[in-house]
């Protein structure tokens, strides 16, 4: 068996041969996504999060790796996370296994350096999943939806629209008819507009958004290269329906949208979703998804009320693996005792003359 090596890679610009090798395997591959990107990274690094890049070397051949990311002051307690990761070649079990497992031994070699206590990964790995994972416990958050639907790019338009359920077909061409007209965006000044829609959406649903300069900053990272596209329905000179979709690989990601409470009925949600749709089939993706789906119905799930929307596309239902974490026992007790330490330690002579380093992290 050839030999494999984990290297840990650093900060890599997207533009080097390296950086470039990346790109091209977390696109190749259908178990990632654009969380394992260079540019997503350096837009989280943006958000304050450290970024760790570890890569697996076949012989000297990029084949695979992962960026973990955890919060830069976690005072020896983080936890090390690969969302849409790590990139490995996952339908072959056993090189899998191996890879997987040197990324454990590396990160948890130095996993004081990393101030990390366990690692986390959530793969795009469709039930039951590979054998390797169910070595590992599952985690009780995940930050990718276990439960979406996708919706095969492949036919033509005329099928896409034919294959839709009724009600979803009927509000397009009604959209239509009322001239709603859909406007593309490719820089970061499309997001006063879509904000302002989003964050009208959320407050009439009750479901939380990120505050805008979020948006901003992803904006800006992102639509220069190409990534993140923003479609804001509008009617006689007013915006109505805003739609945040990332374009990556072969994939296409509903990642935000809403529309606001005036002309509802003139159905802009559904035109900018299938002009979202028409963008991302032109753009070569096979797949569009729409990034959080309850095939149930069930009236207390999460995503129920968005699902009955999305459901109107059609698409197919899709269930993930989820994330699933490993704890260092060694880190734990470190974390454990410096903890019982610091509770023992005697109050100050006077409690209300602290030196400054006492609030330095």
């Amino acid at each position: 068996m050839s030999q494999l090596q984990v290297v840990q890679l650093g900060t890599v610009d997207p533009g080097s041969v390296l950086g470039e090798n990346w790109e091209t395997l977390v696109k190749g591959n259908p178990h990632a996504g654009f969380m394992q990107s260079l540019h997503w990274a350096e837009f989280k690094r943006k958000q304050g999060l450290a970024s760790i890049h570890l890569g697996l070397f076949e012989e000297e051949r990029l084949i695979g790796g992962g960026l973990f990311y955890t919060a830069a002051n976690n005072k020896g307690a983080g936890i090390l996370i690969a969302p849409e990761g790590p990139v490995l070649p996952w339908r072959d079990q056993l090189k899998s296994r191996q890879c997987l497992n040197l990324l454990q031994e590396a990160i948890e070699k130095n996993a004081g350096d990393y101030k990390a206590m366990a690692m986390r990964f959530e793969p795009r790995l469709e039930m039951p999943g590979p054998n390797c994972i169910q070595a590992y416990g599952r985690a009780p958050v995940d930050l990718v939806p276990r439960d979406t639907l996708y919706l095969d790019l492949g036919p033509s338009e005329d099928e896409l629209l034919a294959a839709m359920k009724t009600k979803g077909r009927y509000n397009i061409r009604l959209s239509q008819k009322h001239s709603v007209a859909v406007q593309e965006f490719d820089t970061p000044e499309a997001i006063n507009h879509f904000y302002k829609i989003i964050a009208e959406a959320a407050s009439r649903d009750h479901f939380s958004v990120e505050p805008k300069q979020f948006f901003v900053e992803l904006a800006q990272t992102l639509c220069p290269q190409n990534i993140c596209r923003i479609f804001l329905a509008g009617h006689e000179g007013q915006f109505l329906a805003a739609a945040m979709v990332i374009i990556y690989g072969n994939r296409a990601t509903y990642l935000y949208g809403g529309i606001c409470n005036e002309k509802r009925n003139l159905m802009a949600g559904y035109a900018v979703q299938w002009a979202a749709i028409q963008s991302a089939k032109k753009a070569g993706c096979e797949i569009y998804d729409f990034y959080g789906y309850d095939k149930f119905g069930l009236p207390g799930h999460a995503y129920a009320r968005f699902s009955r929307f999305k459901g109107q596309f059609g698409g197919r239902a899709v269930r993930f693996v989820g994330a699933h974490e490993h704890f260092f026992v060694d880190r734990l007790a470190d974390i454990v005792i410096r903890a019982v330490n610091e509770v023992a330690l005697p109050a100050p002579v006077n409690a209300n003359v602290l030196s400054v380093s006492s609030f330095v992290p």
